[in-house]
C-alpha cells in the first residue's frame, strides 16, 4: 500500500522475473548476437562493471559477475593522484571534460596524467575480465552503460579487444527487460 498525491494505491505483485545482469541490454541486439560464438558484455557503471557471456545468444552463468572497478572508483583515484602531484583538486566534470576531448583549460601534464589513469583503469579492468577466463580478443564484446560511452576512446584505443560494439541507448536495459517479459 502507498500514497501518491494523497492518494492511496493498493498493489499485488503476482509475477516477478530475475535475469543475468547484461542480458537485458544485449536482448536489444539479439538478432545478431544469438549467431555469434561467444559474446561478452560490459557494462560499466558507477561503482561496478558487470560482465556476462553469451555464448550463441544464451547466458553462460559461469562467466557472469560484478567487479569493484566502476567510473566512480576511477574518478576517486585520478582526483586523489592528480591532487597528490600536483596539489589540484580535480572534480568529477573535470574529468569528464578532458576525457570528451576539452583539455585547453588543464596543464598539459594534468591532462597527460588523468589520461594515462584512465587507460591504466581500462587496462586493468579488460585484464580483470581475462583472468575470469573470458579473453575480450576471442570474444565479440558488447558494451554497456553511460561509463562505457564515457571510456569509448579509450576503450577503442585498446589493444585487449577484438571486435566489439557500444549500446549507446540509455533505455536499452528497459527495452530489454520488456522483450524479455513479453519472451516469458
Amino acid at each position: 500500500e502507498l500514497c501518491f498525491n494523497d492518494k492511496v494505491y493498493h498493489l499485488c505483485i503476482q509475477n516477478v522475473m530475475a535475469f543475468p545482469q547484461d542480458y537485458a541490454a544485449m536482448m536489444t541486439r539479439m538478432m545478431e548476437i544469438r549467431e555469434i560464438p561467444k559474446v561478452v558484455g560490459i557494462d560499466i557503471g558507477g561503482f561496478t562493471s558487470d560482465y556476462l557471456l553469451m555464448r550463441s545468444g544464451r547466458p553462460d552463468m559461469d562467466y557472469c559477475d560484478s567487479l569493484e572497478k566502476g567510473v566512480i572508483t576511477m574518478y576517486n583515484k585520478i582526483i586523489s593522484g592528480i591532487n597528490s602531484e600536483y596539489d589540484i583538486l580535480l572534480e568529477e566534470s573535470d574529468i569528464d571534460s578532458i576525457l570528451q576531448g576539452n583539455t585547453e583549460f588543464y596543464e598539459e601534464a594534468v591532462v597527460r596524467m588523468t589520461e594515462g589513469m584512465v587507460q591504466d583503469f581500462v587496462k586493468d579492468l579488460l585484464n580483470s575480465i581475462r583472468e575470469r577466463g573470458i579473453d575480450t580478443k576471442a570474444a565479440y564484446t558488447v558494451f554497456i552503460g553511460g561509463g562505457a560511452k564515457l571510456l569509448s576512446h579509450f576503450l577503442e584505443q585498446s589493444d585487449r579487444l577484438g571486435k566489439y560494439t557500444f549500446i549507446e541507448d540509455i533505455s536499452a536495459n528497459a527495452k530489454g527487460y520488456d522483450r524479455l517479459f513479453q519472451i516469458m
